[in-house]
């Protein structure tokens, strides 16, 4: 089982601020929907990150061929 991040890791990972994942939670955008409540934390998964930045990178990509 992989590690959790938090959301302060996962915003210093994605280099934003926490308060933009949350903003993106509330309205339901990636990347800060991803993240799943348990308890009183926000917790994501590094894979869910990597693949939502691997589906971005492969849409620019095709988009500046």
């Amino acid at each position: 089982m992989e590690r959790l991040l938090t959301i302060e890791e996962t915003a210093e990972y994605l280099r934003l601020t926490p308060g933009a994942l949350y903003s993106q939670r509330y309205r339901r955008e990636k990347p800060g929907a991803l993240g799943v409540r348990i308890g009183r934390r926000i917790l994501y998964r590094p894979s869910d990150i990597d693949r939502f930045l691997d589906e971005k990178l492969n849409a620019a990509a095709v988009k500046n061929r």
